[in-house]
């Protein structure tokens, strides 16, 4: 498509802003029997026990113990649970691995069979499933505004997305005060995928003026605030602009695709038990370095919009300040990476985010790439 023309997929309705959370009840009315999928450090937090009480007209039923990079079994878990209550909406409220796992229950509930035959494609969804509300916790992944699951196959170890369109939130509820029990080490690498996120989107072939335009104000808010963030988590003011850049991020990526960090950062993180957004972040030096050819142009532009400087080596200097500053390192030496890993990387790196990275790599170039991040 034309960069000139374009069309934006959002969920049908987006609330932003400090104690948004507390219209939750108000926004699941027309329901009786509420299935809410929590994460776990949240579900032990004062504001989870603020938020049940909110919803005590309702009959609800909570599933806890979502893991990071969530397995198909957790998928199956809370599909099955939704099933026996007979659910009528499914909220999530938690980080983007709890949003992704009641994202993909909320699509298969009213549907039969188990989550890997989706995952597999031995089965496909046909549409819409049961009302689906996303809260974020973190501001990071962007779950909340997208239409896929990422999940993971622990015994294949791929990981990959679980789509279709009607998988989009019906509401996406984005309070910062949820987002203030974060700890630093997530808070860090939740807002360093945001950042990549951004990025990314902003040199995607899909990108258009609309979705540059987020992607700029959420790396300007990225930029300002993540650090601080890390070093307190209960400035409201703070964590306001972190949340708001994180749905901004994700309003611009979630129409555009992404890139080849996360193309790469899937299958690493996956195989070595990387967390997402430092697995991003580690790749950061490596992948801005390879894709300079075709977006020195580009990178210039978002350090100049930004406030950054005026080139593209400004630009990966505030990247790699962002990394240093919150305490991640480039590579993944610290994982253990060697060249053993190498061919199932290889393999496994072809999703639609590495097509659409705008200088293209071939098996060779992603082997030289990760040797020097062993």
């Amino acid at each position: 498509m034309n960069p000139a023309n374009y069309q934006l997929h959002y969920p049908a309705e987006i609330v932003f802003g400090c104690g948004t959370a507390k219209v939750l009840a108000e926004k699941l009315a027309p329901f009786k029997k509420v299935l809410l999928v929590a994460g776990t450090h949240f579900s032990r937090s004062a504001e989870f026990d603020t938020l049940l009480v909110s919803l005590k007209n309702f009959s609800v039923k909570t599933e806890t113990g979502i893991h990071a990079e969530p397995p198909l079994a957790d998928v199956d878990r809370v599909t099955a649970s939704g099933r026996d209550f007979q659910a009528e909406a499914v909220v999530a409220i938690g980080g983007g691995s709890v949003i992704d796992c009641a994202k993909a229950a909320a699509a298969l509930i009213p549907l039969s069979g188990s989550c890997a035959e989706y995952f597999s494609g031995s089965k496909t969804i046909p549409g819409k499933g049961l009302f689906f509300a996303a809260l974020p916790t973190t501001a990071g992944t962007g779950a909340e505004i997208t239409n896929n699951s990422v999940l993971t196959d622990p015994e294949t170890k791929i990981k990959k997305s679980l789509r279709h369109p009607s998988m989009v939130a019906d509401l996406a509820m984005v309070d910062p005060e949820l987002t203030v029990s974060c700890p630093p080490a997530l808070t860090a690498a939740s807002g360093l995928d945001a950042f990549v996120q951004a990025f990314e989107s902003y040199t995607s072939p899909k990108a258009s003026a609309v979705t540059q335009s987020l992607s700029c104000a959420a790396l300007v808010k990225f930029a300002a605030n993540l650090e601080k963030a890390c070093q307190d988590g209960s400035d409201l003011s703070v964590r306001t602009e972190m949340a708001e850049g994180s749905m901004m991020s994700a309003m611009a990526f979630s129409q555009t695709g992404l890139g080849a960090i996360h193309g790469l950062a899937h299958p690493i993180g996956s195989l070595l038990g990387v967390p997402h957004g430092k697995a991003c972040a580690a790749l950061i030096p490596a992948v801005v370095e390879w894709n300079l050819p075709a977006c020195e142009k580009q990178y210039g532009e978002i350090a100049q919009r930004c406030g950054f400087g005026k080139n593209a080596d400004d630009f990966l200097a505030v990247c790699l300040d962002l990394c240093k500053k919150t305490g991640v390192k480039a590579g993944f030496r610290d994982y253990g990476l060697n060249e053993s890993h190498f061919d199932f990387i290889v393999k496994n790196c072809r999703s639609a985010s590495m097509k659409l990275n705008p200088r293209p790599m071939t098996d060779d170039e992603v082997r030289n790439m990760l040797k020097g991040l062993v």
